[in-house]
């Protein structure tokens, strides 16, 4: 696979594009090796090969040569962006013939002085949010954080005028897609979510699959498993009883009522908020009593365990992990290079 990156902002976000008619490409058994070694990426045309990539992260990739691969490749994968804009930015520096700092001040100044209107109109926009804060007890910190935003601005002008070529593969699992979910049965991307009902991180995760899904609502499918950690007590009968309200069509809605209670989540708490969501409470009380899923939830927690999920949230998109309460950006950035990988397959 070949993901076309035509700009980077620093380790934030990774656009993958369609190949562009004309790009000077390597004809793919070339791009195997270069001088006998695997290549990682081009910058420009030029190749990266691994063992460059490697020597320039030779302590950090010391310490992760016994994790999980995984692990290796987001090393790589992160070191291989800062490679990118520190090559993009030299040569470029190097036609100038000026150093990167001057360069960047020459961006800096093509987007115009910063004036005291701009920074006014900031402030008059944002001021819900600062907590009642006068304008000129933090007009320094707004020009201080607006000049941040322009280096930033000047800094991927440049970057946007290079091509990434990434042949890098990340390590995929494989995962049963059973238990709850949401979006097209047939949509090209399934995230799996190994969660925990107890867990902040997880309950902290929500908005952001939120946004995945109006982002990507017929590109994506979200498949809920289990993962009750051993000092999360509660945990477990929760999912328990969202599988429960599963059965009535309403786990969703379950599961959201219990990530806003996540600290009362005792028999009574449950029951309660089944009757909250107007279950059969008959049905349902029998199926919580009589522990009709405890072995779905158990199984979940085996499984993931062998994908190497350690801690929640976990995330597997198309069997690439993603773990942790990542941003929007991380999601986006996965599901992007996957329904590219897709396209050029096809």
């Amino acid at each position: 696979m070949k993901r076309h990156h035509p700009s980077v902002a620093a380790l934030a976000a990774l656009v993958t594009l369609a190949c562009q008619p004309g790009s000077n490409e390597t004809a793919p058994e070339t791009l195997a090796s270069a001088n006998g070694t695997e290549v990682a990426a081009e910058i420009d045309g030029q190749p990266l090969t691994v063992a460059e990539l490697d020597a320039w992260i030779k302590e950090d990739l010391f310490r992760a040569q016994a994790a999980d691969p995984g692990e290796l490749f987001e090393l790589r994968d992160g070191a291989l962006q800062q490679m990118f804009e520190e090559r993009v930015l030299e040569a470029e520096a190097q036609r100038r013939g000026v150093d990167i700092e001057t360069l960047l001040d020459q961006e800096i100044e093509a987007q115009g002085a910063l004036t005291d209107a701009e920074i006014r109109t900031w402030y008059d926009e944002n001021q819900a949010r600062l907590n009642g804060a006068e304008f000129e007890a933090i007009q320094d910190q707004i020009r201080i954080f607006l000049g941040g935003q322009r280096a930033g601005k000047a800094r991927q002008a440049i970057l946007s005028n290079a091509q990434l070529i990434v042949h890098l593969e990340p390590p995929r699992v494989q995962i049963a897609a059973t238990g709850p979910s949401k979006g097209p049965a047939d949509a090209p991307v399934t995230i799996i979510e190994f969660s925990d009902f107890e867990c902040p991180f997880c309950s902290r995760v929500l908005p952001t699959l939120d946004q995945v899904m109006a982002r990507y609502p017929e590109q994506v499918r979200i498949v809920y498993r289990n993962f009750p950690l051993r000092n999360h007590p509660r945990a477990g009968p929760a999912a328990e009883a969202a599988l429960c309200a599963e059965e009535q069509g309403k786990f969703w809605a379950f599961h959201d009522k219990l990530f806003a209670n996540a600290r009362s989540l005792s028999d009574d708490d449950l029951n309660g908020y089944a009757q909250t969501l107007e279950l059969d409470m008959p049905a349902f009380e029998a199926c919580y009593t009589e522990r009709r899923f405890a072995d779905q939830v158990a199984q979940d927690f085996r499984e993931g365990q062998a994908a190497g999920v350690t801690g929640t949230p976990a995330f597997f998109v198309n069997g690439v992990s993603l773990s942790g309460a990542r941003p929007p950006s991380d999601f986006y950035r996965a599901i992007d290079a996957e329904l590219e990988r897709l396209k050029e397959g096809a």
